[in-house]
């Protein structure tokens, strides 16, 4: 009997974040200086009164003893924190993510699908899922080619769903107010 850890599917989706974090921060640092194009978005989900929502994030990787300092960035220094949603850059609050959430296969949770219902032509990728510090769960839908987001006719009440093999959660979608960062 094997022992219980990640599955051959899980090691993949791992081994594609691993150049992010195995020397090529480096390089994609000095390449993403040199384009306009902005990170993928990421999105934390967290609860909101009764409801749960949806904010889209940008990731920052950081050793595991700088994991608790905050806030990112120092406040009154203007930073304004971007990402990209399909093609669409967006307001977005900084994440600290230890770097060594991702040394353990076992704590991403593979997502089947990632809806994103942000018109009315709504983009569907898989990912994967981790849970922060706090109890917040921080959705990373695998990179694309963008949709025409733009194209569609804007939702009233935007909203992303989230289908973790046979667990569905809906979110609706927040853009941030601030740049301060929800459960870590």
């Amino acid at each position: 009997m094997r022992p219980p850890g990640p599955s051959e599917k899980q090691r993949a989706a791992l081994r594609q974040w691993l150049p992010l974090l195995c020397g090529v921060p480096l390089a994609g640092l000095m390449v993403w200086s040199l384009t306009p194009a902005e990170p993928p978005c990421a999105y934390v989900l967290g609860q909101a009164g009764a409801g749960t929502v949806a904010t889209p994030a940008r990731i920052i990787f950081v050793p595991p003893e700088e994991a608790g300092r905050q806030p990112v960035p120092p406040e009154g220094d203007g930073t304004v924190w971007t990402c990209s949603s399909e093609g669409v850059r967006t307001p977005a609050i900084p994440v600290r993510v230890p770097t060594s959430m991702f040394e353990h296969p076992d704590t991403l949770m593979e997502a089947e699908s990632i809806a994103l219902h942000l018109s009315s032509t709504p983009v569907i990728r898989p990912g994967h899922v981790l849970t922060l510090e706090g109890g917040n769960l921080l959705v990373l839908p695998q990179p694309g080619l963008p949709a025409s987001v733009s194209e569609g006719d804007p939702l009233a009440e935007p909203f992303i769903t989230l289908d973790l093999g046979g667990s569905t959660r809906t979110a609706r979608y927040l853009p941030p107010v601030s740049s301060t960062t929800p459960g870590k």
